[in-house]
């Protein structure tokens, strides 16, 4: 699928990467200072737990659009083989109301954090801007269903079932870092 290799179609995982990396180093940091010079950071630990949840967010975005997040899959197969694709297309419109309504009452909210200015304990720095990954991940997840989507739209074999040997070597491939064709 042609769509999948835009520029535009990695760049949550690029960023979580990245992010990924970063926290890598500042916990090193971290780690060797603590046990080697006997200094410790609070600001590291602080910005750690942001950019964990951040990465989160991030990672799930992704997931939204390889379509791989976690689904209760058994339920699925307690239906009759011929509504079981009007079933994944129903999953689907509930999950991007879902995204809406989160991302809609969520920005409300760091709207109203922003303006209180609440700021994180050790860095000083506003709530806002480790609080705003909420509403803009559950966007970026509607418009990423809405991508998913329109893969199905366009390739229906893609609501067929799958043998678990399918869905394994799937898996795999997507965590390999492949799954881009």
């Amino acid at each position: 699928m042609q769509e999948e290799k835009k520029w535009y179609n990695r760049i949550e995982l690029n960023i979580a990467t990245l992010l990924m990396f970063v926290m890598l180093v500042m916990l090193t940091v971290q780690v060797v200072g603590r046990y080697f010079f006997k200094v410790s950071w609070g600001e590291i630990d602080e910005l750690a737990r942001y950019g964990l949840i951040w990465l989160a967010y991030l990672s799930a975005i992704w997931a939204t659009f390889k379509d791989v997040q976690i689904k209760v899959d058994i339920l699925l197969k307690v239906w009759p083989q011929k509504i079981r694709k009007g079933i994944k297309w129903l999953s689907l419109i509930i999950f991007f109301v879902y995204c809406v309504v989160v991302g809609y009452y969520s920005a409300t909210w760091v709207i109203d954090v922003a303006k209180v200015g609440t700021s994180s304990i050790a860095l000083g720095v506003p709530m806002v801007y480790f609080q705003c990954i909420i509403p803009i991940s559950h966007f970026l997840m509607a418009i990423r269903l809405i991508q998913v989507g329109m893969r199905y739209r366009k390739h229906p074999e893609l609501l067929e079932e799958k043998s678990e040997e399918e869905e394994f070597a799937e898996f795999m491939s997507i965590a390999k870092g492949g799954g881009d064709e």
